[in-house]
């Protein structure tokens, strides 16, 4: 192992590790570093050598750090978010402002974490906020490498859970969303086949709600329709419901608003068995900035008047 900082040690060897941990892949992580494949190989192969140790394994389903590998990866997200952190205090001068990085699931897109957001901006005059989208898995791993705060959304796998701390603010089910003028809305009782009929949209797979949305079509007894979009797009997923027949299996969270303003409704189906705790992520070891610390009461202040207003169930909006 290393006793002094090795002088062949390179700023690029450092994020070249970060983003292959990031993408699992050499080809991802080349065309995020703007570099060709061969030269991230060579930097992995440099670093392999300056440390002495195997950093990383390349298996079918891509690249895979050893334990080496999750070791050096710590170190040198902190190194690489200290000098990121220096240069905009040097850039900023001394009107610095308050940075909140996070990452942000759909769910928490259309009401929580705006309306945080602005409590926020009326705290503070000079406020950063850079919020990130993706996939869950996708956002806890930007979360290890510390190129986030912390993550807003609905729980992930445990699997994906370890290292990290979720704090619970809601739970949230699904609901089975429809334009409102759509053909089932008329129907005074709703059958499984009534369902099939229709295009279903549904998160991709890999995303931790599809499990829990196939897993309800089947006990149901409604299944996977032959005519299926899976996308993480809501922007299309809103469009393909209200343009046409589509059925939207979505969270209440994404679709609470165009609820509220009668511009979709919800099919009288009962989806509370696909309800799952909703909450923010964080390094739960380490310290916060304040700033930070701050957002985060404020998301706490916000979910709980989430909780607590009266609401109108799904079936009184119908």
């Amino acid at each position: 192992m290393l006793r002094v900082l090795d002088p062949r040690l390179r700023l690029r060897h450092l994020q070249c590790l970060v983003a292959l941990a990031s993408h699992r892949s050499v080809l991802k992580a080349a065309d995020a570093l703007a570099q060709t494949p061969s030269a991230v190989s060579k930097s992995l192969a440099e670093l392999e050598a300056i440390t002495g140790e195997t950093l990383a394994l390349r298996h079918r389903k891509g690249l895979e750090l050893t334990p080496a590998g999750h070791i050096l990866l710590r170190h040198a997200a902190q190194a690489i978010g200290a000098l990121r952190d220096g240069f905009e205090l040097l850039g900023a001068g001394e009107k610095a402002p308050e940075h909140i990085r996070i990452g942000i699931l759909p769910t928490a897109a259309a009401t929580l974490v705006p309306n945080a957001i602005r409590q926020m901006q009326a705290r503070y005059s000079h406020l950063v906020v850079t919020a990130h989208g993706g996939t869950n898995a996708d956002l806890l791993v930007r979360l290890k490498l510390r190129e986030l705060d912390l993550v807003i959304g609905r729980i992930s796998h445990p699997s994906e859970m370890v290292g990290i701390s979720f704090e619970h603010l809601y739970m949230e089910p699904l609901v089975m969303a429809v334009r409102p003028d759509h053909p089932l809305l008329a129907s005074a009782t709703l059958e499984p086949a009534d369902v099939r009929a229709y295009p279903l949209v549904l998160p991709m797979k890999g995303t931790y709600i599809r499990p829990a949305a196939e897993t309800f079509l089947q006990s149901s007894g409604i299944g996977i329709p032959q005519q299926l979009v899976e996308t993480l797009s809501s922007t299309m997923a809103r469009t393909l419901m209200r343009t046409g027949d589509a059925i939207w299996f979505v969270p209440y969270g994404v679709i609470e608003i165009d609820l509220d303003q009668g511009e979709a409704q919800a099919l009288p189906v009962d989806t509370s068995p696909t309800s799952a705790a909703v909450g923010l992520t964080t390094l739960g070891t380490e310290e916060l900035p304040e700033s930070v610390r701050l957002f985060i009461d404020v998301l706490r202040e916000v979910a709980g008047e989430m909780r607590n207003r009266n609401r109108r169930s799904l079936f009184e909006r119908r």
